[in-house]
């Protein structure tokens, strides 16, 4: 193999390296995506649950109210009906003044009452808004599923197209230079090789020895003792 090889031969793997990681990256992300939208889906569908919730709740606390009215109301009738029949004034008095104190809670129901239905009115207000948000989110959802499922197909080729060009490059390297290159990729993946700059691992920002440099020179790989990662010469590799 000839000296400028070695760095040809990385600088591409590295580019190719590098190719791979931004597709398979991309094709984590739809999954991810689908996995966000859903979340916001059931949260929607949560709050609609609630409101929905609420409004039974404050329904029940309506027709409660109510059916105390009609039996405070009731119960009125019958003191009406006692006090007229009443045979003392004493008696007649006492019913009179029951009569009064029923009367007055029947105006603190009804002011309850009230108060409750605007409650229901409220909460019944919400649910449209609501139901809305269920609606849009849900077909966000849909719309992304299928981008995802068009954009899949399209990257899984391009990953197949791609790692055969791997297997293509990696067919060139030596033997010496293949186990330092499938050691740090194992371990680091793309990021596992760098470019030499200024004298400088482009990974670590580390000083390079005289003795690397002069083998970056030679069109050779290195390894950096720092990070170890595999640098090459970009310039000798062009």
């Amino acid at each position: 193999m000839a000296v400028a090889t070695a760095a040809t031969i990385v600088r591409t793997l590295h580019r190719i390296q590098r190719q791979l990681t931004d597709l398979r990256g991309r094709l984590a992300a739809g999954p991810r995506q689908i996995t966000a939208g859903t979340g916001r889906v059931t949260a929607a569908e949560a709050a609609r649950d609630q409101l929905a919730d609420e409004l039974r709740q404050a329904q029940k606390l309506v027709d409660t109210k109510q059916l105390q009215l009609r039996s405070a109301e009731a119960k009125i009738g019958d003191l009406e009906t006692k006090r007229n029949t009443a045979k003392t004034n004493k008696e007649y008095q006492l019913l009179g003044e029951q009569i009064e104190a029923d009367k007055m809670a029947i105006k603190v129901l009804e002011d309850e009452i009230l108060e409750s239905l605007e409650r229901v009115d409220e909460v019944r207000s919400r649910q449209p808004a609501a139901a809305t948000l269920v609606k849009e989110t849900g077909e966000k959802l849909e719309a992304v599923k299928r981008q995802v499922a068009e954009e899949t197909v399209h990257l899984e080729q391009e990953v197949a197209r791609v790692s055969s060009q791997l297997q293509e490059a990696e067919a060139d390297l030596t033997d010496a230079l293949r186990e330092l290159y499938q050691r740090v990729v194992k371990h680091k993946g793309e990021d596992g090789m760098a470019t030499v700059d200024g004298g400088c691992c482009g990974g670590c920002h580390q000083q390079l020895t005289g003795k690397m440099i002069s083998q970056l020179l030679l069109g050779d790989a290195v390894m950096c003792r720092s990070c170890g990662r595999l640098l090459y010469d970009p310039d000798q590799a062009a």
